[in-house]
């Protein structure tokens, strides 16, 4: 499966970000809608802390508006609203709406179940996890900490693949952009 993110319009960069062009670097992607509750009070501060937190040339934080209801509400204008009073200072993409279709462009060629998801790759551009609901500060920093430590080229196969915490989908593990 190849992934990038395929978006309508990016906030809070002054260039569109690709996966590809992020090698080197671990990644997080966390998929949210604005009125996903868990996205607000969870996710998404854990993503601003993270962001704030670590070098950008170790982690780069994403944020993936992924509106699949309620779409009439969640426009791009009230996002940046939303944006601008939770201060989220990362870059952030709007999923691609899909024609005829409730879910955006990512979310379905991603797979991804819902909000919050969190997706992070390692600095090959390698999915390391992929994690439907909240994932808690100790078990992600443990999982980037050891992924920020590797160098490139360190997950050429599944067996040198990271400890995943429970109930992380560890199935998603080195596979190439």
């Amino acid at each position: 499966m190849s992934f990038d993110i395929e978006a309508s319009e990016w906030l809070n960069t002054a260039e569109p970000l690709s996966l590809p062009a992020l090698r080197g670097r671990v990644v997080l992607v966390s998929a949210f809608q604005m009125l996903c509750r868990g996205c607000a009070t969870l996710s998404l501060p854990q993503a601003r802390n993270l962001h704030l937190t670590f070098s950008r040339d170790d982690l780069v934080v994403i944020g993936l508006h992924s509106v699949f209801e309620h779409q009439h509400v969640m426009t791009p204008d009230a996002l940046r609203a939303f944006v601008h009073e939770y201060r989220l200072p990362f870059p952030i993409a709007i999923d691609r709406p899909r024609e005829g279709s409730l879910l955006p462009e990512t979310m379905r060629a991603w797979a991804l179940e819902g909000t919050p998801t969190l997706m992070v790759f390692d600095r090959d551009g390698q999915l390391a996890l992929q994690h439907f609901g909240h994932l808690d500060d100790l078990r992600l920093g443990a999982l980037l900490g050891g992924l920020i430590e590797r160098p490139p080229g360190a997950c050429a196969d599944a067996s040198q693949a990271p400890a995943f915490a429970p109930g992380a989908n560890a199935g998603a593990v080195c596979i190439p952009l």
